[in-house]
């Protein structure tokens, strides 16, 4: 399968990073998994144990990373992993909640059953409601051990809580329901996407940049950049949607199209689509430019979203 840019795939170099970077998030998240778990009954445990267990591409504590090091060069401890591993559990909820009967009602999610499909409805939504604040014990667990100012750590909880809330992730969600089998302009898309899916990423890197210090100026530049790859990212799910299967996707192909959705391909059509999303790319590049942040990485992973195939 080519890329979504009509440009080469992935680099081999990308590649290579982005499973390095995804393995330590992969020990992180294990390792907070039983912090995040803690007294919870056995029912309820199970189904957390299992989410947070559900492979991914990790983009969003990947880029949470990459943010502290845009202005922390040099080795990342491990603290900033597990403060990126709390975005990634918040991540989890989203989804968790997402493929309910209720909600999206996808039995499958990441290449397995969706929770609800394993442990049942009111187990999966359970689950998903505990991790939202077993995340936020793990961000603030890992901004301590960081030594981050109280001020500041403060500021990470409202970052990770208004992404996954009714101004970010939860309102997105809801627009998305209601404007199943209607017809949707563009405008509307890019609200209920830069809620749904852009909130989240840009409260990743805004995360990773305030723990390192960053400046107004250089967070308002992350944020732009995060916006700006948070709606090319949803633009390539809805393209990988018409165009992929559910071997390479993990999830069910083709679902946005029979839930009656309006996504960017049926506006735009796929090339159309494929444009806007490159044209984002580089409104991304370009903020952090404008903010003077020289981050070869970011850049990178920012040409990863429109060339993912998957």
């Amino acid at each position: 399968m080519t890329a979504l840019s009509g440009q080469p795939p992935v680099s081999p170099a990308l590649a290579a990073t982005l499973n390095a970077e995804r393995s330590r998030v992969n020990a992180a998240l294990a390792g907070v998994a039983v912090q995040a778990v803690a007294g919870a009954p056995a029912a309820l445990a199970e189904p957390m144990r299992y989410a947070l267990a559900t492979p991914g591409k990790r983009i969003r504590p990947i880029l949470c990373v990459s943010a502290w090091r845009a202005f922390r060069p040099g080795d990342v401890p491990d603290a900033v992993y597990r403060l990126a591993a709390a975005v990634e559990i918040v991540h989890t909820y989203s989804l968790v909640h997402d493929d309910l009967p209720c909600m999206d009602d996808d039995p499958v999610r990441r290449g397995r059953p969706a929770v609800h499909a394993k442990f049942g409805p009111a187990r999966a939504t359970l689950a998903g409601a505990a991790l939202i604040p077993a995340a936020v014990q793990v961000l603030d667990a890992a901004a301590a051990e960081l030594r981050v100012k109280a001020a500041t750590r403060g500021a990470l909880v409202v970052e990770l809580s208004r992404a996954g809330g009714a101004a970010g992730m939860v309102g997105g969600q809801l627009l998305d329901l209601e404007s199943e089998g209607r017809p949707a302009t563009a405008e509307l898309l890019e609200r209920i996407h830069s809620r749904k899916t852009g909130a989240l990423l840009a409260a990743a890197l805004r995360i990773g940049a305030l723990a390192a210090g960053a400046s107004e100026a250089e967070l308002a530049a992350v944020s732009a950049y995060g916006e700006a790859i948070g709606l090319a990212f949803q633009i390539v799910d809805d393209v990988l949607d018409v165009t992929g299967d559910e071997a390479s996707l993990g999830k069910t192909a083709g679902k946005d199209e029979s839930s009656g959705k309006t996504t960017y391909p049926a506006l735009f059509g796929i090339d159309g689509a494929r444009s806007l999303a490159a044209s984002l790319v580089a409104d991304a590049i370009s903020a952090l430019h404008a903010g003077g942040i020289h981050s070869p990485e970011l850049e990178a992973i920012a040409h990863y979203v429109v060339e993912r195939t998957s």
